[in-house]
Formats: structure tokens, C-alpha cells, sequence
């Protein structure tokens, strides 16, 4: 990211105004690109969260889990896996059946706590507070949740640190280019109802070139830039069965139009 101090107005989504930075064009959610809200303690959650998880969630990042995994092989040397955001440690689990040495961050003290009752390391807290071992991973990952930071740019190149040369850095996150203006009536209600986008607590919402640009000025060479389309990767929740039929009506029109859901880049350390 430019850093850039100029960020113009940009369409509301979901009632939440954003704003796209006039130099590089990244699009930003406007209380936090301002400083006028900071993302801190967005993220307690509870078992109400976890059982909405577990429902409406994890199905889904299962099936996306199961089909990245595989493809971690080729950077498979010190057999050394770092998850950075690691919720529940649904990935980390799967990574260790993998036969992984998988290795956990997380601010969340309850998702800690359950992922630790599953057998998962984790630290609590900060990236910047934790005790991994630099230079010695094969794979730093993050799982939707390079969005939510004030300072990715940062939190990449300390993932840059903690990778051996020759590892790979991956991070999945929606794509912006969904939340294009459009005239559109599928377009807009695809916005504004089903896009994956949490735009209240999204820091940053990332286009492809904008994060390649980012990990390659940090000293990445951009491997793979992953935007399959596979409908039983695509998440549709909602608070009762007919906000979810209603989104899955939109999503299943998004998907038989091919129009940006998420994508999934991979970098390796230079």
C-alpha cells in the first residue's frame, strides 16, 4: 500500500461509506481509513459465534482447506506451518493430519481456548507478541484476515520474516472488484446482500493487483493468484432461513455469472 494521506468518497456498501485511496486506489472502509473507529475488540466471540460458525461457515472453508492443502506440498522442507488469525483451528487440525508441524496466532481468547482443547498450539495475541521462530517456515497463511488489519503492509512483512527463503506466504480475502459501481439490479443486490465482504469491520478491501503489488514491493515473487470458482466453497449466512434463501438465490446468479467472489494469492519469500 502507498500510505497515501488523500482518500476520496467512494459508494456506501451495506450502509457503511467507503473510501478509495486517490494514489493507489485502494478501497478502504471510511471510519477506519479516517481513524475515527479502530478495529479493537471486534473480535470477542463466544459459543453463540462458534455454533453459527460451525453451521453456516465451516462446511465451506472445509471444502477450500481441503483443496489448498494439497498444493502446500511443494514448499514442504522444515515441515514448519504458521496460521496467523487462526480462529477455532479448524485449518490447523487439518494441516497437522497433513502431517504438518502446525502453529497458531490468535487474539481471541476463546477461539484459543477452543483450539487448544483440540489438541492445536496457539499463541494468544498480537503477531508482534507471539514466539515463532524467524526464518524457519515453510508456509505463513492467513485465512480471510489480511482485511482486518490498520497496517497490512506490516503484518506481511513480519510473515516475510518468520519464512525461511523459498517459503510461501498465502492469504485468501474477498475481492473487491465485486463491489465495483453498477447500474446492474443483480450487481447491486449481490453488493450489497451477498458478497462476502463484511464491510463494518473490514480494514481494507482488496482488488488481486492491489495485495500483488503489496507482497511484491515486500520482497515476494507472486506465485499463484487463485480466484477458482467452486460453489461449495461460496458462504451464504444470514440470521434466519429466508435471508439465507434469498442470498443463496443471489449467490447461485453470482456464481453462474462468474463475478468475483474471492481469491487466494501465494508469494514466496525471495
Amino acid at each position: 500500500m502507498c500510505h497515501g494521506s488523500v482518500w476520496k468518497a467512494a459508494d456506501s456498501v451495506r450502509g457503511v461509506p467507503l473510501s478509495r485511496c486517490s494514489q493507489c486506489g485502494l478501497l478502504g472502509t471510511t471510519h477506519f481509513v479516517t481513524r475515527a473507529k479502530t478495529p479493537d475488540g471486534l473480535y470477542d466471540v463466544d459459543s453463540e459465534n462458534l455454533a453459527a460458525y460451525q453451521k453456516q461457515y465451516l462446511p465451506h472453508r472445509v471444502a477450500t482447506y481441503g483443496r489448498v492443502l494439497p498444493q502446500l506440498e511443494q514448499f514442504r522442507k522444515t515441515n514448519r506451518l504458521l496460521e496467523v488469525g487462526s480462529g477455532y483451528g479448524y485449518f490447523l487440525d487439518m494441516a497437522s493430519r497433513a502431517k504438518w508441524e502446525s502453529e497458531g496466532v490468535e487474539i481471541s481468547p476463546y477461539c484459543c481456548q477452543m483450539a487448544r482443547q483440540r489438541g492445536c498450539k496457539v499463541w494468544e495475541g498480537q503477531l508482534s507478541d507471539a514466539a515463532p521462530s524467524s526464518g524457519t517456515y515453510d508456509i505463513v497463511i492467513l485465512w480471510d484476515v489480511i482485511e482486518h488489519f490498520t497496517e497490512p503492509d506490516k503484518i506481511i512483512h513480519q510473515c516475510r520474516t518468520l519464512l525461511r527463503p523459498g517459503g510461501a506466504l498465502v492469504m485468501r480475502t474477498p475481492d473487491a472488484r465485486a463491489l465495483a459501481s453498477s447500474l446492474h439490479p443483480g450487481r447491486v443486490a449481490y453488493r450489497h446482500l451477498a458478497y462476502p465482504a463484511n464491510t463494518a469491520e473490514h480494514v481494507f478491501h482488496f482488488e488481486p493487483r492491489n495485495l500483488t503489488d503489496m507482497v511484491s514491493n515486500l520482497g515476494f515473487n507472486v506465485h499463484e493468484l487463485d480466484s477458482e470458482e467452486f460453489w461449495e466453497e461460496r458462504v451464504i449466512s444470514g440470521n434466519n432461513r429466508w435471508v439465507r434463501a434469498g442470498r443463496w438465490l443471489i449467490m447461485r446468479h453470482a456464481y453462474w455469472s462468474a463475478w468475483p467472489y474471492e481469491f487466494v494469492i501465494t508469494a514466496v519469500r525471495a
